[in-house]
């Protein structure tokens, strides 16, 4: 029986070794396979070189188009490779709807895919269907003051915008409160104060984007202290840099220390700074200072061209090339979009001419293409 025993331990030993050094083996196989992954392939320039000067421009453009389906519109602003659209209250019946109108969006791609945007904020600026509960205006959510809270209803918007085919969301806003009298901005603002509005803005966007959803800060550099409403005129302010960076400004530089996707610019003048021209058409805030003061690299927008603020003293193509000249990424019209032929023909012509750097329409659309290729889009 001892020596049955002794053999038994040997065998045993044996056995363990043998299935000790094949775990190793295999271990030390897949150690090896895992220390150098393929790089993750950047697909920029890839589709970068396949699109035409036209189709580059094009991309640059985020536009409005009247209807609930897919229309003649919609195909040719595909056609021509227009970077995303905007849909409003005139867009929207109900969630079948929607779903279908986004899903033929997406099915229809010519090129590149778009981004297909809207404005779901919450509380007043609220655009999806009825059948879809709103939530409080985020003054509301500012007041109850948990970060938690804030979250989950940014994450209940995400959801419930990605659900409906959106890519993009214009929300939040980073404006504070300042003006009791501003009704543009009010309650769609999460405080009067820059400490209230940088922490519930920030838990807000971080719930948008854990459904895989796009944000776009807005109204930089600041539309809570302003009274005029700028969709119907140009509302000015007259702060001077240094009392916007003890201020409005802190909440737009925490989302650009946190690299935010996208940046919203307002139809304001500050007289201080820009004496001409408003924010979105000012190379003074939006180069020189979104850009090389605040580091911001994301893409750059503007609020809508369709809105007084910029009709009442511009020709639609004339705002455009101005707001490229300015240094914004995209131009966005809402409403009235007319030819877009002849928008992509005014900006060609600035860059034949001199006006507009070629290298710039390129940059521009490297960091459209990067956002896509971030959230899936592409």
């Amino acid at each position: 029986m001892k020596r049955f025993f002794y053999f038994y331990i040997v065998v045993l030993c044996i056995l363990l070794t043998a299935c000790s050094n094949t775990h190793s083996i295999e271990s030390e196989q897949k150690s090896k396979l895992s220390v150098k992954p393929l790089k993750q392939i950047d697909f920029t320039y890839y589709y970068l070189n396949q699109l035409s000067m036209d189709e580059k421009i094009a991309q640059m453009m985020l536009l409005g188009f009247d209807g609930t389906d897919y229309n003649a519109t919609l195909k040719q602003y595909q056609n021509k490779n227009v970077g995303g659209v905007i849909l409003f209250k005139r867009n929207i019946d109900n969630t079948p709807q929607v779903r279908q109108l986004t899903s033929s969006l997406n099915e229809s791609t010519q090129q590149l895919p778009m981004f297909i945007g809207i404005d779901q904020e919450g509380g007043v600026v609220n655009r999806l269907p009825a059948s879809v509960q709103n939530i409080e205006s985020a003054y509301e959510i500012g007041l109850i003051n948990d970060l938690d809270y804030s979250f989950s209803r940014g994450k209940y918007v995400g959801d419930a915008v990605k659900a409906h085919g959106f890519n993009l969301d214009f929300a939040p806003v980073l404006d504070i409160w300042s003006n009791p009298n501003n009704k543009v901005i009010g309650n769609r603002s999460f405080g009067t104060d820059a400490k209230t509005v940088t922490r519930m803005s920030d838990a807000f966007k971080r719930g948008i984007n854990s459904a895989g959803v796009i944000t776009s800060g807005k109204h930089f550099p600041g539309h809570g202290n302003t009274v005029t409403d700028s969709h119907v005129a140009l509302p000015v302010s007259n702060k001077k840099l240094s009392e916007l960076e003890a201020s409005e400004l802190i909440p737009f530089k925490y989302q650009i220390d946190k690299k935010i996707d996208m940046m919203m610019i307002s139809h304001i003048l500050y007289p201080e700074i820009d004496r001409q021209n408003p924010a979105s058409l000012s190379n003074r805030i939006v180069d020189d200072i979104l850009k090389d003061k605040l580091n911001y690299n994301g893409v750059i927008i503007t609020d809508d061209l369709s809105m007084g603020a910029i009709t009442n003293q511009y020709d639609l193509n004339t705002a455009v090339v101005r707001a490229i000249q300015a240094g914004e990424t995209m131009v966005l019209i809402g409403s009235h979009v007319g030819d877009v032929d002849a928008l992509i023909h005014s900006v060609k012509a600035a860059v034949r001419d001199g006006k507009i750097d070629e290298k710039i329409i390129d940059e521009n659309n490297e960091k459209i293409i990067r956002l896509k290729l971030k959230y899936g889009i592409l």
